[in-house]
């Protein structure tokens, strides 16, 4: 399969929500997560943490990577509005590049002397 290509999932509601379990079930956010929140939970078991440490952290945690990702979200829509504003600008650019061409060529616009040059302002002759 090539990069490029998608994979049809199905329309069910149950097949687009296993998918989705699957493709989260693939991140490593939900790795790290799992594994910190079972070894906190294994040491609070077995006293070697007390509660306060065992919420302080695991609540640490889970801030710090939904946090995170919100802040890559954000960061990509930015980034994806910056883009949107710089074609905008050149799409003006060409634009005003094509009007000003077209002003040129158009000998009712514009005095030209003999040898070609365009007559800016009053210029003795």
């Amino acid at each position: 399969m090539e990069k490029n290509e998608k994979v049809y999932i199905g329309d069910s509601f149950f097949e687009r929500w296993f998918s989705k379990f699957l493709f989260t079930l693939i991140s490593v956010k939900v790795w790290g997560l799992v594994a910190a929140t079972v070894v906190s939970t294994y040491l609070l078991i077995h006293c070697k943490i007390d509660r306060g440490d065992w919420l302080t952290f695991n609540t640490t945690i889970w801030a710090l990577i939904f946090g995170m990702k919100e802040v890559f979200k954000i960061s990509e829509n930015k980034d994806i509005a910056e883009q949107q504003k710089l074609q905008k600008q050149i799409d003006s650019n060409i634009e005003i590049a094509t009007i000003r061409a077209k002003s040129d060529d158009d000998p009712t616009k514009t005095s030209r002397n003999q040898d070609g040059t365009i007559i800016v302002g009053s210029e003795p002759d």
